[in-house]
Protein backbone atom coordinates (compact mmCIF):
# COMPACT_ATOMS: atom_id res chain seq x y z
CA UNK A 1 0.00 0.00 0.00
CA UNK A 2 1.44 3.53 -0.94
CA UNK A 3 0.18 4.92 1.91
CA UNK A 4 1.98 2.72 4.44
CA UNK A 5 5.16 2.93 1.97
CA UNK A 6 5.30 6.00 2.01
CA UNK A 7 5.12 6.94 5.89
CA UNK A 8 7.23 4.40 7.26
CA UNK A 9 9.97 4.80 5.24
CA UNK A 10 10.43 8.13 5.76
CA UNK A 11 9.53 7.78 9.37
CA UNK A 12 11.92 5.02 9.84
CA UNK A 13 14.89 7.46 7.52
CA UNK A 14 14.16 10.25 10.07
CA UNK A 15 14.66 7.98 13.25
CA UNK A 16 18.03 6.66 11.83
CA UNK A 17 19.12 10.39 11.18
CA UNK A 18 18.00 10.71 14.86
CA UNK A 19 19.97 8.32 16.15
CA UNK A 20 23.14 9.13 14.08
CA UNK A 21 22.78 12.12 15.30
CA UNK A 22 23.03 10.87 18.72
CA UNK A 23 25.91 8.39 17.62
CA UNK A 24 27.64 11.63 16.49
CA UNK A 25 27.09 13.53 19.64
CA UNK A 26 28.71 10.68 21.60
CA UNK A 27 31.62 9.72 20.01
CA UNK A 28 32.86 12.97 18.53
CA UNK A 29 33.97 15.88 21.34
CA UNK A 30 35.83 18.15 18.80
CA UNK A 31 33.29 20.60 17.49
CA UNK A 32 35.56 21.52 14.78
CA UNK A 33 35.13 17.66 13.20
CA UNK A 34 31.64 17.10 14.98
CA UNK A 35 29.52 20.26 13.45
CA UNK A 36 30.98 19.55 9.64
CA UNK A 37 29.85 15.58 10.30
CA UNK A 38 26.26 16.88 11.61
CA UNK A 39 26.09 19.19 8.30
CA UNK A 40 26.69 16.05 6.23
CA UNK A 41 24.29 13.93 7.88
CA UNK A 42 21.45 16.59 7.88
CA UNK A 43 21.86 17.59 4.17
CA UNK A 44 22.50 13.89 3.54
CA UNK A 45 19.39 12.86 5.81
CA UNK A 46 17.28 15.72 4.18
CA UNK A 47 18.46 14.49 0.37
CA UNK A 48 17.65 11.17 1.36
CA UNK A 49 14.10 11.77 2.85
CA UNK A 50 13.37 14.05 -0.51
CA UNK A 51 13.80 10.43 -2.61
CA UNK A 52 12.29 8.39 -0.66
CA UNK A 53 8.93 11.05 -0.31
CA UNK A 54 9.50 10.91 -4.63
CA UNK A 55 10.15 6.98 -4.62
CA UNK A 56 6.86 6.24 -3.10
CA UNK A 57 5.27 9.19 -3.85
CA UNK A 58 1.58 8.66 -2.08
CA UNK A 59 -0.95 11.85 -2.24
CA UNK A 60 -3.15 12.00 0.92
CA UNK A 61 -6.49 13.92 1.11
CA UNK A 62 -4.93 17.68 0.99
CA UNK A 63 -2.37 16.48 -2.16
CA UNK A 64 -5.26 15.44 -4.35
CA UNK A 65 -6.51 18.71 -5.22
CA UNK A 66 -3.76 20.96 -4.92
CA UNK A 67 -3.80 24.70 -5.43
CA UNK A 68 -2.45 26.63 -8.32
CA UNK A 69 0.74 28.07 -8.85
CA UNK A 70 -0.63 31.73 -8.15
CA UNK A 71 -2.55 30.67 -5.12
CA UNK A 72 0.09 28.94 -3.85
CA UNK A 73 2.69 31.51 -4.17
CA UNK A 74 0.03 34.01 -2.24
CA UNK A 75 -0.08 31.40 1.09
CA UNK A 76 3.83 31.80 0.68
CA UNK A 77 4.01 35.35 0.68
CA UNK A 78 1.31 35.94 3.28
CA UNK A 79 2.42 32.99 5.60
CA UNK A 80 5.82 34.24 6.23
CA UNK A 81 4.72 37.48 8.36
CA UNK A 82 1.48 35.08 9.63
CA UNK A 83 4.21 33.05 10.95
CA UNK A 84 6.62 35.24 12.73
CA UNK A 85 3.63 37.96 13.60
CA UNK A 86 2.22 34.44 15.27
CA UNK A 87 5.61 33.37 16.14
CA UNK A 88 5.86 36.66 18.56
CA UNK A 89 2.86 36.86 19.61
CA UNK A 90 3.19 33.49 21.09
CA UNK A 91 6.03 34.26 22.50
CA UNK A 92 5.29 37.17 24.44
CA UNK A 93 2.26 35.15 25.96
CA UNK A 94 4.97 32.75 27.31
CA UNK A 95 7.31 35.13 28.63
CA UNK A 96 4.77 38.05 30.33
CA UNK A 97 2.13 35.23 31.44
CA UNK A 98 3.89 31.73 31.38
CA UNK A 99 6.73 32.91 32.91
CA UNK A 100 9.23 31.43 30.42
CA UNK A 101 12.61 31.92 29.94
CA UNK A 102 12.56 35.37 27.76
CA UNK A 103 15.35 33.36 25.22
CA UNK A 104 14.92 30.46 23.15
CA UNK A 105 17.46 28.22 23.96
CA UNK A 106 16.94 26.48 20.75
CA UNK A 107 17.48 29.70 18.60
CA UNK A 108 20.30 31.09 21.10
CA UNK A 109 22.05 27.45 20.64
CA UNK A 110 22.03 27.32 16.80
CA UNK A 111 22.90 31.34 16.37
CA UNK A 112 25.86 30.75 18.57
CA UNK A 113 27.07 27.82 16.28
CA UNK A 114 26.45 29.65 13.10
CA UNK A 115 28.06 32.31 14.41
CA UNK A 116 31.50 29.92 15.03
CA UNK A 117 30.35 27.68 11.68
CA UNK A 118 28.97 29.51 9.26
CA UNK A 119 28.34 26.70 7.32
CA UNK A 120 25.42 25.40 9.67
CA UNK A 121 23.44 27.52 8.30
CA UNK A 122 22.54 25.11 5.70
CA UNK A 123 21.53 22.61 8.36
CA UNK A 124 19.39 25.51 10.15
CA UNK A 125 18.15 27.07 7.12
CA UNK A 126 17.50 24.40 4.76
CA UNK A 127 18.16 20.62 5.63
CA UNK A 128 16.22 20.87 8.94
CA UNK A 129 12.90 22.56 7.84
CA UNK A 130 13.05 20.05 4.56
CA UNK A 131 13.51 16.92 6.86
CA UNK A 132 10.53 18.53 9.61
CA UNK A 133 7.78 19.65 6.68
CA UNK A 134 8.53 15.70 5.38
CA UNK A 135 7.88 14.62 8.92
CA UNK A 136 5.76 16.33 10.70
CA UNK A 137 3.38 17.70 7.89
CA UNK A 138 3.33 15.37 5.36
CA UNK A 139 3.17 12.08 7.24
CA UNK A 140 1.94 13.17 10.59
CA UNK A 141 -0.42 15.47 9.65
CA UNK A 142 -1.53 14.58 6.12
CA UNK A 143 -0.84 11.12 5.19
CA UNK A 144 -2.77 9.88 8.86
CA UNK A 145 -5.79 11.76 7.85
CA UNK A 146 -6.26 8.64 6.38
CA UNK A 147 -6.80 7.37 9.91
CA UNK A 148 -7.67 10.77 12.03
CA UNK A 149 -9.47 13.96 11.07
CA UNK A 150 -7.66 16.86 10.01
CA UNK A 151 -7.89 18.99 12.94
CA UNK A 152 -6.74 15.51 15.35
CA UNK A 153 -3.90 14.95 13.36
CA UNK A 154 -2.57 18.96 12.81
CA UNK A 155 -2.85 18.87 16.99
CA UNK A 156 -1.03 15.89 17.16
CA UNK A 157 1.90 16.79 14.69
CA UNK A 158 2.15 20.02 15.96
CA UNK A 159 2.64 19.12 19.90
CA UNK A 160 4.80 16.40 18.44
CA UNK A 161 6.84 18.87 16.10
CA UNK A 162 6.74 21.36 19.87
CA UNK A 163 8.19 18.51 21.87
CA UNK A 164 10.94 18.18 19.33
CA UNK A 165 12.23 20.91 19.66
CA UNK A 166 12.28 20.90 23.55
CA UNK A 167 13.43 24.19 24.92
CA UNK A 168 10.12 24.96 27.20
CA UNK A 169 8.27 26.85 24.71
CA UNK A 170 5.75 24.94 23.75
CA UNK A 171 3.05 26.65 22.78
CA UNK A 172 4.62 28.65 20.39
CA UNK A 173 6.26 25.83 18.63
CA UNK A 174 2.66 24.23 18.58
CA UNK A 175 1.43 27.41 16.98
CA UNK A 176 3.55 27.65 14.33
CA UNK A 177 3.31 24.00 13.53
CA UNK A 178 -0.88 24.64 13.42
CA UNK A 179 0.20 27.70 11.02
CA UNK A 180 2.47 25.34 8.54
CA UNK A 181 -0.56 22.62 8.62
CA UNK A 182 -2.84 25.42 7.52
CA UNK A 183 -0.28 26.40 4.42
CA UNK A 184 0.20 23.08 3.38
CA UNK A 185 -3.53 21.71 3.81
CA UNK A 186 -4.72 24.96 1.98
CA UNK A 187 -2.28 24.31 -1.10
CA UNK A 188 -2.00 20.24 -0.65
CA UNK A 189 1.94 21.42 -2.17
CA UNK A 190 4.09 20.08 0.76
CA UNK A 191 7.05 22.86 -1.15
CA UNK A 192 4.58 25.59 0.28
CA UNK A 193 5.25 24.83 3.77
CA UNK A 194 8.78 24.18 2.94
CA UNK A 195 9.40 27.45 1.77
CA UNK A 196 7.44 28.80 4.53
CA UNK A 197 9.61 27.12 6.72
CA UNK A 198 12.98 28.02 5.24
CA UNK A 199 12.13 31.23 4.97
CA UNK A 200 10.65 31.82 8.74
CA UNK A 201 14.30 30.11 9.75
CA UNK A 202 16.10 32.89 8.07
CA UNK A 203 14.20 35.36 9.36
CA UNK A 204 14.11 34.97 12.88
CA UNK A 205 17.79 34.42 12.65
CA UNK A 206 18.80 37.84 10.85
CA UNK A 207 16.37 39.23 13.29
CA UNK A 208 17.76 37.85 16.17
Amino acid sequence: MKFKANSLNLLLAYFVLLFSQQICFQLIKNNAILFPVETVLYLGGAAGLVWLFIHYRYCNMFENRPAGKGQTACWIILGVPLILAAQRLLFWLEVTWLKQPAVSENTASLQAISVKYPYYLLVIALAAPIIEELIFRKVLFGNFTYWFKPWQTALLSSLLFALAHGDGHYLTYTIIGLVLCLIYGKTGRIQASMAVHILMNCAVLLLN
